[in-house]
């Protein structure tokens, strides 16, 4: 029997497009000021401004694609020294490095 395995979705990509379609309205807004989307009241920016930081909210609170704990991960900080220690052992190997 096959695996199904379903695509993890990204939290952010709502309100991505969300905020493309807001700085969208806003800079036609902007470029006809004399005409008729010049005249859309400000309090529609605002509402669509609003509706983005809700977007980004729900993408902060409820992430869906982030595991909380591999089995064998040590974290941010077994990251970070793993990082140091290549870094040093590649200062090593280089010519004028500190001695061994």
């Amino acid at each position: 029997m096959a695996r199904v395995v379903t695509p993890l979705r990204d939290p952010w990509e709502p309100f991505r497009f969300w905020l493309a379609i807001t700085l969208a309205v806003y800079a036609i807004r902007a470029l006809f000021p004399a005409q008729w989307p010049g005249a859309l009241p400000g309090w529609v920016l605002l509402w669509m401004v609003l509706g983005a930081q809700a977007l980004a909210l729900r993408a902060l609170l409820f992430p869906g694609r982030v595991v909380p704990w591999r089995e064998g991960d040590g974290g941010w900080w077994n990251d970070r020294r793993d990082d140091w220690r290549l870094w040093w052992h590649r200062l090593r190997r280089r010519p004028g490095g500190p001695p061994p």
